[in-house]
């Protein structure tokens, strides 16, 4: 995808991604991935690729535990601020392990993955959860906006790649 659309994008990615933002280098290959595996675009694949290693396996069970819980929790919890419902709304009633049992070993980093993931998907409750535990781990101001800006530039970047296959 070669589109002048898209340059700043795709500079601001790169910037992202080589620029450690004092994220830590398990930080850094969970955010990333996470984004690009949920934008579910070769394009991003591609350019996180290019930057960034490929995760190992303890790795990639944690970013796809971050995707799939995401994927579940962003849009219960969103619903749940607008509908008046006097049952469920806890992990327990979707039977989540919490992240305990979970054997993620990079807590930080897990979070990390799942803000980009929430940012992503709109789940703005989850969101402001996991940047509360990362404060919480003292990640700064700086290392979460940078984890937010790659999440909201990995989907704009699906969306235009999509979009770009389209000549009317």
């Amino acid at each position: 995808m070669t589109s002048d659309v898209i340059v700043d994008q795709k500079d601001l990615l790169v910037s992202l991604l080589t620029t450690s933002h004092g994220l830590d280098n398990e930080s850094l290959i969970y955010s990333a991935w996470s984004g690009a595996l949920n934008a579910q675009s070769e394009y991003v694949v591609e350019l996180v690729a290019q930057s960034v290693s490929a995760p190992n396996e303890r790795q990639l069970r944690a970013i796809q535990l971050a995707i799939s819980r995401m994927g579940v929790t962003n849009p219960y919890f969103l619903s749940r601020q607008f509908v008046d419902v006097q049952a469920g709304g806890s992990l327990t009633e979707l039977n989540f392990r919490p992240l305990s049992q979970l054997n993620v070993e990079n807590e930080v980093a897990y979070h990390y993955a799942c803000v980009v993931v929430s940012l992503m998907n709109g789940g703005h409750v989850c969101l402001r959860s996991h940047i509360d535990s990362l404060k919480a781990s003292n990640q700064s101001d700086q290392q979460i906006d940078a984890v937010m800006r790659l999440g909201a530039v990995c989907s704009s970047l699906a969306r235009q790649q999509f979009a770009a296959k389209f000549n009317f």
